[in-house]
């Protein structure tokens, strides 16, 4: 008898020491799912929204199931610049991340971004 209370007792505080830890992973999971990237860019860049990017490589996040997605650039883990874009999907996957912009002086004004292995191209534009 003294062993199943022994037992009872072990049960119910490994039981409480658990559920907090459950608790912490079911909270983290409410983030909406993204697919993310990385793009170098070879010079300064502007987004549609006059933000601008320094010449380097950022993470490039956008969430899943948007076709106007909010598009997020990082780098080191801290948010750079956001802006809107529209996804369009296409038959085949990128081969390669592929940047197309426009000049503007000595800046470069992002038109799309075809991500290396998706099958959409993120354009970038009044329109979007």
């Amino acid at each position: 008898m003294e062993r199943l209370g022994r037992r009872l007792i072990l049960e119910l505080m490994a039981g409480i020491l658990l559920a907090p830890c459950l608790g912490f992973a079911a909270g983290s999971s409410h983030k909406p799912p993204e697919r993310a990237t990385d793009v170098t860019f070879s010079s300064k860049m502007i987004l549609q929204n006059g933000k601008t990017l320094p010449a380097g490589t950022y993470r490039m996040e956008v969430p899943e199931d948007s076709n106007t997605p909010v598009v997020t650039f990082l780098k080191s883990g801290k948010v750079m610049a956001t802006t809107h874009a529209k996804l369009q999907s296409q038959d085949k996957k990128n081969p390669y991340t592929e940047v197309r912009s426009l000049a503007q002086g000595n800046e470069q004004r992002i038109i799309e971004i075809r991500p290396g292995g998706w099958n959409e191209v993120l354009k970038f534009g009044p329109a979007s």
